[in-house]
């Protein structure tokens, strides 16, 4: 089911009002990316709506309490790697 305009914050519940900052996270197991506010994603079923940094963090440690999310490599690992070899 979409979501609808007044939007809530998943994690504190507060409204959005029109100057917020909002935050976007597709909901995808693998991994934890934040996404700046779009509306027409926001109204997309598989988007959590988070208001804050305290909020992020919040979904931060939840998506890492997952059972079986695997850290995913960054590149400069990948880089430091391959250059050490």
């Amino acid at each position: 089911m979409k979501v609808h305009c007044p939007y809530r914050c998943d994690y504190c519940q507060n409204l959005k009002g029109e100057a917020n900052h909002w935050w976007l996270r597709a909901l995808n197991a693998d991994q934890f990316v934040l996404l700046p506010w779009d509306p027409i994603s926001a109204d997309t079923d598989g988007y959590e709506h988070i208001c804050s940094g305290s909020c992020a963090t919040k979904a931060l440690s939840k998506w890492m309490a997952q059972v079986g999310v695997q850290p995913v490599r960054s590149m400069a690992a990948a880089f430091s790697s391959v250059r050490t070899q």
